[in-house]
């Protein structure tokens, strides 16, 4: 089950300029949201949702909410302790922080053989053996195998970056295997397409045009239909003064030709102006000029264009057909702008619509049914040679009622044929167009419930299939990090590098544009490309490994490799644009300034009620983008010299690098700024132990 042909607009932009995201969705689920009335059990689910979806500080906000309100216990607490070391590494902690883990862990006793006592027991013996207490690697990590699932794979995938070298060498094998299953898992190929799709707009159909007649018409054509009768009784009165069997049969024959003649007349003339109309319709009348670049109806010209050549008939050249239904694309392109354009409906949204109309159009041509104006409203054969038969038949009896009148009495057979030939000329036009339009009105009516009728259903079988098949942000979450793994992995063979040898790694996740964008409310945003770099940090420098990910297709080759000297990096700064734009600048002495803009939310964002800047905070979270800044601000600060202070066992309480919670402030590290890399120290450490 593939997605559908999605049509992609080509941007060609300068070195060094920014082409935004193509798309930007929102999908209004309730998944993180919470009112300030909720039960605190509600509110430590969305924070276990952001926990599990790669927000850690929204994650960390609700669940000391709901710890706030009462709701505790040893899985609140356990699940707490992951948000707060989820995506960090121990050294990012604020001493607010490690004051918090040194808490808990004191209130955290061994007794008991409940999951979450025994996780959190596990997760404070791992931080045993990094925070300088003294702890036992191997003892820490056997207790760690030995945790049943959830809580063993909840730590592995949130202490990742916890663990040291040694340690995580013994689980990097385990969770390499992981992520190779966790990748493809759940037909990820299949289904991450419905993510980015967008939402489909309700099903619409155009409404008939108003009646072009009034009520004054109709009064109009009924005082000339009046007067037109009183004549035409004056003829035959006359006629049949005279007593003979010619005057009886003539009038007789007036009186039965007439209504069924300008029956077949109406008849006639509707399906002429119906052609007419949709002659004009079609554009076959008159050319319509062009709508203005980059406009809904711009756009929906190029969806129709795209997806007549995409459906083409085999029986026919793709040449053939186009230009056998340019007229029925013109219409359809009308419809569809005139009852979608300025509704706030996006052209994406009624992307379906327009793939159904193409396959009725395909569905029609192939079946023989007619397309064209003069094959949809045609008057058949039959109805023309009745028409002008009655004609011909009512012309002789009109003559001969007219003839016997006037041998009769004169004077009043002239007044009444004058007075039947001058109203008559207004008034058959008028009822002509009177009914026409009646009609006309009646049958598009109808015309527009079955197809709305049609379309409704085609709307529902649509939306159903993306609401099936649309990924949860809880696999989203895990596809982009088993990729980041299995990137990571591929990082450490091209370098040779075995994890003892790494001391500290990052990630900088960006999207790579142009892409599609999407996300739930509240939610971080998701792409369907992303740049992944990494940073491996040793002793004799940085290794850097770059991979274009194809998030779509599961695909994700690296595209560069770099090394660097610590003494290479010059500053690093971030450079704040607006509430939604963060620029990365990485500066390095022997080369230019490397700009990644890190954060910006999509130039086609949905309406959301959340701030900007809230979700800039949120995008920053999902990245880690904290601990990556920290480790390049620190290596631009001091160089070595900083490296050597990361491998030494880190003060309990120090002052550390500010709380990623918010967005790093716009600023430049580097080693002419003497003493801004410096921290605060202290020598207490933090209290592990498990207390009975």
């Amino acid at each position: 089950m593939n997605g559908p042909d999605t049509t992609y607009t080509t941007n060609t932009a300068e070195s060094g300029s920014f082409v935004g995201a193509q798309f930007g969705q929102m999908h209004n689920s309730n998944v993180y949201v919470v009112g300030p009335d909720d039960p605190p059990e509600d509110i430590y689910r969305v924070g276990c949702q952001y926990l599990n979806d790669g927000v850690p500080r929204k994650a960390r906000e609700h669940i000391e909410r709901a710890r706030a309100r009462g709701f505790d216990g040893p899985e609140v607490r356990f699940h707490w302790v992951l948000a707060i070391l989820s995506k960090r590494s121990y050294r990012d902690l604020a001493k607010e922080a490690r004051a918090v883990l040194a808490g808990l862990s004191a209130r955290t006793g061994t007794a008991g053989r409940d999951g979450w006592r025994q996780g959190l027991n596990a997760v404070f013996a791992l931080l045993a053996c990094v925070d300088g207490s003294g702890g036992d690697p191997e003892a820490a990590m056997a207790q760690l195998h030995s945790l049943p699932d959830p809580q063993h794979g909840l730590i592995l995938r949130h202490l990742v970056l916890v663990l040291t070298g040694s340690m995580r060498q013994g689980v990097w094998q385990q969770l390499r295997e992981k992520a190779a299953e966790e990748q493809c898992a759940r037909e990820r190929v299949d289904r991450v397409w419905a993510y980015f799709a967008p939402e489909p707009a309700e099903a619409r159909a155009r409404y008939p045009a108003p009646q072009n007649t009034t009520g004054w018409d109709v009064l109009r054509g009924l005082l000339l239909a009046g007067v037109s009768l009183f004549a035409v009784a004056t003829l035959m009165k006359s006629a049949l003064a005279q007593g003979s069997l010619l005057a009886l049969l003539s009038c007789l024959a007036v009186l039965v030709f007439g209504p069924v003649t300008g029956w077949h007349i109406t008849l006639w003339n509707h399906q002429h102006r119906r052609r007419m109309a949709k002659e004009r319709e079609y554009g076959y009348l008159f050319s319509s000029p062009s709508p203005p670049k980059g406009g809904f109806t711009d756009q929906v010209t190029r969806d129709f264009d795209h997806y007549f050549a995409k459906y083409a008939p085999e029986t026919e050249s793709r040449g053939t057909w186009l230009e056998q239904t340019k007229g029925v694309r013109r219409s359809l392109r009308n419809e569809v702008a005139r009852v979608y354009r300025e509704t706030g409906v996006e052209a994406d949204q009624v992307r379906w619509l327009i793939r159904f109309m193409v396959r009725d159009v395909r569905r029609r041509w192939l079946a023989g049914q007619p397309l064209e104006p003069h094959e949809l409203h045609r008057a058949d054969t039959a109805t023309k040679v009745w028409c002008v038969i009655l004609c011909l038949l009512l012309t002789v009896a009109i003559v001969t009622t007219v003839v016997i009148a006037f041998q009769q009495a004169p004077v009043p057979a002239v007044g009444g044929a004058l007075l039947t030939m001058v109203t008559g000329w207004f008034a058959i036009p008028l009822w002509l167009r009177v009914h026409s339009e009646r009609r006309r009105y009646n049958e598009e009516l109808q015309e527009r419930e079955e197809i709305l009728g049609t379309r409704q259903d085609e709307y529902a079988r649509w939306k159903g299939k993306l609401d099936t098949l649309r990924p949860t942000e809880t696999e989203m979450e895990a596809w982009l990090d088993a990729d980041r793994t299995l990137i990571l992995d591929k990082a450490l063979k091209h370098h040779r590098l075995a994890w003892h040898e790494v001391i500290a790694h990052a990630f900088l996740v960006t999207p790579q544009r142009p892409c599609k964008s999407a996300h739930e409310r509240r939610g971080p945003w998701r792409y369907s490309r992303y740049e992944i770099r990494v940073f491996l940090v040793t002793n004799e420098g940085v290794r850097e490994a770059t991979a274009d990910l194809d998030f779509e297709r599961a695909r994700w080759p690296l595209s560069g490799r770099d090394n660097y000297r610590f003494e290479a990096f010059s500053s690093v700064q971030v450079k704040i644009e607006s509430a939604r734009r963060y620029t990365l600048n990485i500066t390095l002495t022997n080369g230019p300034t490397k700009s990644t803009v890190v954060s910006e939310a999509p130039t086609r964002d949905a309406v959301d009620e959340e701030s900007r800047d809230e979700a800039s905070k949120i995008n920053l979270d999902a990245a880690g983008f904290s601990h990556t800044l920290r480790i390049l601000e620190g290596i631009a600060a001091e160089g070595k010299p900083w490296l050597e202070r990361a491998t030494e066992p880190p003060p309990a309480f120090a002052s550390e690098h500010p709380e990623p919670d918010a967005p790093a402030d716009a600023g430049t590290a580097s080693p002419a700024q003497d003493g801004t890399a410096r921290r605060e120290r202290s020598t207490q450490p933090l209290p592990v132990a498990p207390v009975p």
